[in-house]
């Protein structure tokens, strides 16, 4: 592993307890675990980096909507974003990957960046606090926050707001499968509209999975005829 006081340097933040940064960086693959620690502080640290969005969106954007935020939410909060913030600080450099794993690339991996800088958010806050947490996304998703222009809305956001304009039920999203390994799985999941039309899409997680059912569905000719 590099010098970890370069990856201190990379997120301005420097650990009291360096086990608990190394749960946060030692993947599932790695501990061969099922609840292994890097599982839970990923579940963590989803919803601290989902509380803290929250509270910096709500006092920078005091007149916009709950839609217009729930829109920025889902465009800070999502996979792309995450793995763009997680190579910005090399925390690909740091991860700590079975063999297997690391032949087959998992560095480059969307989901376990993705989970691991959720890992490392949850990190922060057990040996810090709060204010730890908050300084470090606040600084790290700076260039995402100040971009004024509201985002593209959400496939599923878009999908819903067509069924609710159509008059009709929301979107039913199914999980009809998950195959592979806990810690690269694929997701296949239905979207039904209206108990007529459904279509289904694959994804590394079940969040992306729905979100590119959602996809196909808004081009289909049920949607747009």
């Amino acid at each position: 592993m590099p010098d970890i006081k370069i990856f201190y340097k990379n997120i301005s933040y420097e650990f009291n307890d360096e086990k608990i940064l190394l749960d946060a960086i030692t993947h599932t693959t790695k501990t061969r675990r099922k609840n292994s620690n890097f599982q839970r502080l990923e579940f963590l640290g989803d919803r601290i980096l989902g509380l803290i969005i929250a509270d910096i969106l709500y006092n920078k954007f005091p007149n916009e909507s709950e839609g217009d935020l729930t829109r920025r939410m889902h465009h800070l909060v999502n996979e792309g974003t995450l793995v763009k913030i997680a190579r910005d600080i090399s925390l690909n450099d740091y991860i700590r990957l079975s063999n297997n794993e690391e032949k087959t690339g998992g560095r480059d991996k969307s989901a376990i960046l993705s989970d691991a800088l959720e890992a490392l958010i949850a990190a922060i806050f057990l040996d810090g606090n709060y204010q730890c947490a908050y300084n470090f996304i606040s600084m790290h998703w700076a260039d995402y926050l100040n971009n004024d222009e509201v985002p593209p809305i959400d496939p599923k956001t878009e999908l819903q707001e067509w069924c609710h304009a159509k008059g009709i039920g929301l979107p039913v999203y199914v999980e009809l499968e998950k195959k592979g390994p806990d810690h690269s799985p694929e997701f296949t999941i239905n979207v039904i509209l209206n108990g007529e039309f459904e279509v289904k899409a694959v994804g590394n997680t079940k969040k992306q999975a729905e979100r590119n059912a959602a996809m196909k569905a808004l081009g289909s000719k049920y949607v747009k005829p």
